[in-house]
C-alpha cells in the first residue's frame, strides 16, 4: 500500500471560502478575493480558502497549485507577460512569492498593514500594494531564490482614508489610487522635476475602481482631433495629455482628463533652456526614469516622451459624469474592471447584477443578473471576450463570453458547508450532499461539478450512496430518502416513513434493490424496496440514534450502528430472526465492514477502533486513537487541546481493498492510516494548514486572551 499521497485537486469550490460544518466562519464575511487571468486569456487563477484553483477554460480541466497560504486568501497578483511569478497575500497579509511554472515557493514575506489591492506594473518592473492610507510600490524580484528579493521602491502618501483600489498607466510611469476618503490622489512613480501630484475629488462615496486609459489611445485621439489651440473638443482648454476613470460605491463615474497649455516657440529657439534640460536628465539619472524630457508636436517624439513628464505643469478636470443606476439605494457598485486596450469597463453590483460598457461614450453593452448575491470580483482577460464574476457568499465562478452570450463556465459550491459524499463505482463521479440540502455530482478528473440535481431536500443532507452507476440515493433530515436518475437528472422516487422522523444514516445492497435508513428519533431502521418505494420492514430494538449502517459485503446481512453503544446485525431475508448484537463501552458513531466480510471495525466516541470477528462474535483487537486524531484548540474553547476530548475520536472509517489497513477521519485535521495485524499507526496526514479554520493551531497566542475565552483574531500563534 502507497502512503505518499499528495493533495490532487479540490472539489466541491471554485472560488471563494468554504464554510466548514459547526465553524464559525462565514464564506460571506468578506468581499472576497480576486480573480485573475493568465497573458494568454485561456486560464482563471481562482483563489478557495488558502488554495488557488487553475481553471483551464479551452480543456475543460482543473488544478490546484501544490502551495497552501498560511490563511484565507485576500489578493494575488500574477506579472504580466510571461506568468512567471506569482504573489498570494492572504487575511493576515502575509504573502508568498511563487514561481507560478513550477509552482515553487521563492520567499516568504508578511505587509505591515492589511493589502486590500494589490497589481502588477504593465511592464512587469515594479507591483504597488496598498499600505493603509498610503501605497507602496516594490520592484519586482526574479524567480531564483534570493537571500532578501523584496526591495522597496517608494511609498506614496496623501489619501486621508484607507486606499481601496489602484492603477497603473499603461507605460507603467504614473500611478493613480482611490481610497474611502471619497478622492484619488495621482503620483508619478519615480521623480520628476516640477510635478506636483494631484487630488481628484467629486465624488460622495467611497472609490471602488480607478482606471487609466491606454497611452496610444489618448494620443491618437490628441492628433486626430487636434486644432491650434490644443483642445479636442473638451470644454477644458489645453493639449489633451491624459484620461482616468473614477468609480465610487454609488454608482458614480466620472471621467478625468489632463490637459497642458501649448507652449510658443520663438525665433531664437525652444522654450527649454539648457539648464532646464540639463536638470531634468539629472533628475532622471538618480530617480532611476528613463523617460525622455524632449516635447515635440510630432507623434513620434511624443510617444518617446513618458506620461510622467508630460504630466508636469498639466492641469486635472472632470469632463463628464455619468451613473449606472438612478437608485443607487438599491444597488451599489462592489467590483470593477477595466480593459484599457479594448477601453471596455466591467462593473458588479450588490444585487447581482453586472454592466459592460464603453468608455468615454458610456454605451451600455450588456446588462445581466447573474446571482442573487453580491458579484465580490469581476476580471477580464487580456483579449477582452471573457469576464470572470466570483460571487463569495455562494462560491460562484462564473466566465461569460458578452459577444455570444454565453456561459464558459458556471460553478458553485454548496452554500453552507459540505456533509457527506460517496464515489460511484468506476471511481469517475463523486456525489456530495450539503448543509443546503443539494445534491452535486462531480466529476472525480476535471474537478468541475456537471450538474446539481433537482428536487432536493428540504433540510441538511446527511447521507449519498450509489444504487448502481446510474442511480444515486440521498438521506436527509426533512424525513426522505430521494432516488435521483443521473440519465435524466430527475428525482423518480421519494421514499418517506409511515411516522415522522430525520434520517442520519443510509446504506443501499450490492444489487441496488434495498435500501434502509437509520433516524434520530425515534431509534430504528426503515427498510424500502428500491423499484417499488414500499417500505417493507422496520427494524427496531436500539435505544439511540442509528449513527451509521452498512450492508455485508457478500450477504445480505445489514449492521446498525447506535449511540446505545451497540452495534446489531441484522438478517433482512429471514423473519422474526433475533440480530447479533456487539457490546460497545462506548457510543458507536461509525462502522464498516472488510472487503471479504469477515471482520468488522467499530469506532466510538472514546476514540477506540474495535475490531470483530463476523461469525463468532468475537473481539479480536482495538485501537486507541485518541492522541493520533487529536486536534487543535479552537478559538472558543475554555481549555487547552491536551484537555478537550470534542475531537478526539473518529467519525468516519474505511478498509484499504486487501484489507490490512484502515483509514480514519473526524473532527480533526488529521487523517491516520492504521495496520490491523500489528495494532500501529503507518501514517498521519494533516488535511490543512489553514489558519482560518477552528482547531488548525494547538495552541492559541495568550495576549488574545478576554473575558469569554480565547480569541485569536490576528490568528497569530505561539506555536511557530
Amino acid at each position: 500500500m502507497k502512503f505518499n499521497y499528495k493533495l490532487q485537486r479540490l472539489c466541491g469550490a471554485s472560488y471563494g471560502t468554504p464554510a466548514a460544518t459547526g465553524s464559525g466562519i462565514l464564506s460571506s464575511s468578506s468581499k472576497g478575493a480576486n480573480i485573475v487571468f493568465t497573458s494568454d486569456g485561456n486560464n482563471v487563477l481562482s483563489p478557495v480558502g488558502n488554495r488557488i484553483q487553475v481553471l483551464d477554460l479551452l480543456h475543460h480541466s482543473c488544478r490546484t497549485l501544490p502551495i497552501e497560504a498560511r490563511s484565507n486568501i485576500r489578493r494575488i497578483a500574477l506579472s504580466p507577460n510571461d506568468d512567471r511569478l506569482l504573489i498570494v497575500v492572504d487575511v493576515n497579509s502575509y504573502a508568498m512569492l511563487i514561481n507560478y511554472h513550477r509552482g515553487v515557493i521563492l520567499h516568504r514575506f508578511k505587509f505591515k498593514r492589511t493589502v486590500r489591492v494589490m497589481k502588477f506594473s504593465p511592464d512587469g518592473s515594479k507591483f504597488a500594494v496598498s499600505f493603509g492610507k498610503g501605497v507602496q510600490v516594490w520592484n519586482t524580484p526574479g524567480i531564483r531564490r534570493e537571500f532578501a528579493p523584496m526591495v522597496l521602491h517608494r511609498k506614496y502618501t496623501g489619501l486621508v482614508g484607507d486606499v481601496t483600489t489602484l492603477d497603473w498607466s499603461s507605460d507603467s510611469t504614473v500611478l493613480i489610487a482611490g481610497g474611502k476618503d471619497c478622492q484619488a490622489r495621482v503620483w508619478t512613480v519615480d521623480t520628476v522635476k516640477d510635478y506636483e501630484p494631484w487630488t481628484l475629488i467629486g465624488h460622495k462615496k467611497p472609490l471602488v475602481g480607478v482606471h487609466f486609459e491606454d497611452r496610444q489611445k489618448t494620443l491618437a485621439e490628441r492628433h486626430q482631433f487636434f486644432t491650434d489651440d490644443g483642445n479636442t473638443g473638451s470644454t477644458l482648454a489645453g493639449k489633451l495629455v491624459a484620461r482616468c476613470y473614477t468609480v465610487s460605491e454609488d454608482g458614480a463615474i466620472c471621467t478625468r482628463e489632463c490637459r497642458k497649455e501649448v507652449e510658443n516657440t520663438d525665433d531664437s529657439g525652444d522654450t527649454k533652456s539648457s539648464l532646464d534640460l540639463l536638470g531634468n536628465d539629472a533628475v532622471d539619472f538618480f530617480s532611476g526614469s528613463s523617460g525622455g524630457n524632449a516635447t515635440n508636436e510630432t507623434s513620434a517624439q511624443d510617444t518617446l516622451t513618458d506620461q510622467a513628464h508630460e504630466l508636469v505643469k498639466g492641469r486635472w478636470g472632470t469632463t463628464s459624469r455619468h451613473y449606472f443606476s438612478t437608485n443607487s439605494n438599491s444597488q451599489s457598485v462592489v467590483s470593477t474592471s477595466y480593459s484599457s486596450t479594448h477601453s471596455l469597463l466591467v462593473v458588479g453590483f450588490s444585487n447581482g447584477l453586472f454592466g459592460l460598457y464603453e468608455l468615454p461614450s458610456m454605451s451600455n453593452i450588456h446588462t445581466l443578473s447573474l446571482s442573487h448575491s453580491t458579484i465580490g470580483t469581476v476580471s477580464i482577460n487580456p483579449s477582452a471576450e471573457w469576464l470572470a464574476f466570483g460571487c463569495p457568499k455562494t462560491q460562484q465562478l462564473l466566465i461569460w463570453e458578452w459577444r455570444s452570450e454565453t456561459y464558459i463556465l458556471k460553478q458553485s459550491g454548496h452554500a453552507y458547508g459540505m456533509r457527506c459524499l460517496a464515489y460511484s463505482p468506476d471511481g469517475i463521479v463523486v456525489a456530495t450532499g450539503g448543509e443546503d440540502g443539494t445534491v452535486k455530482m462531480w466529476n472525480s478528473h476535471s474537478g468541475f461539478c456537471y450538474v446539481t440535481l433537482p428536487k432536493s431536500h428540504t433540510a441538511a443532507v446527511t447521507a449519498v450512496e450509489f444504487a448502481n452507476s446510474t442511480v444515486v440515493l440521498s438521506a436527509s433530515l426533512d424525513g426522505t430518502v430521494r432516488a435521483h436518475d443521473l440519465h435524466r437528472y430527475r428525482n423518480f422516487k421519494t421514499y418517506t416513513s409511515d411516522i415522522p422522523c430525520q434520517f442520519i444514516s443510509m446504506a443501499v445492497d450490492k444489487s441496488g434493490e434495498v435500501v434502509c435508513a437509520g433516524s434520530a428519533e425515534p431509534f430504528r431502521v426503515c427498510v424500502w424496496s428500491v423499484q417499488t418505494g414500499k417500505l417493507t420492514d422496520v427494524l427496531t430494538g436500539h435505544v439511540g440514534p442509528v449513527s451509521a449502517l452498512e450492508f455485508h459485503p457478500v450477504r445480505g446481512t445489514l449492521a446498525s450502528a447506535s449511540w446505545d453503544g451497540t452495534v446489531k446485525v441484522w438478517d433482512l431475508y429471514k423473519s422474526n430472526s433475533v440480530p447479533e448484537t456487539f457490546e460497545n463501552s462506548a457510543d458507536v458513531v461509525c462502522l464498516a465492514f472488510r472487503p471479504d466480510g469477515n471482520e468488522i471495525c467499530t469506532g466510538t466516541i472514546r476514540g477506540l477502533l474495535r475490531f470483530w470477528n463476523v461469525e463468532d462474535g468475537n473481539l479480536i483487537c482495538e485501537i486507541d486513537g485518541q492522541k493520533d486524531i487529536k486536534g487543535g484548540r479552537k478559538f472558543n474553547d475554555r481549555m487547552t487541546s491536551d484537555n478537550n476530548s470534542s475531537s478526539r475520536y473518529f467519525t468516519s472509517i474505511a478498509y484499504s481493498a486487501d484489507g490490512t489497513c484502515l483509514l480514519a477521519g473526524g473532527n480533526s485535521k488529521y487523517v491516520c492510516i492504521y495496520e490491523i495485524s500489528q495494532q500501529i499507526l503507518l501514517k498521519k496526514f494533516q488535511v490543512s494548514f489553514n489558519r482560518s479554520l477552528d482547531g488548525v493551531l494547538d495552541e492559541l497566542n495568550s495576549k488574545n486572551l478576554a473575558d469569554g475565552g480565547a480569541v485569536d483574531d490576528e490568528h497569530d500563534s505561539a506555536d511557530e
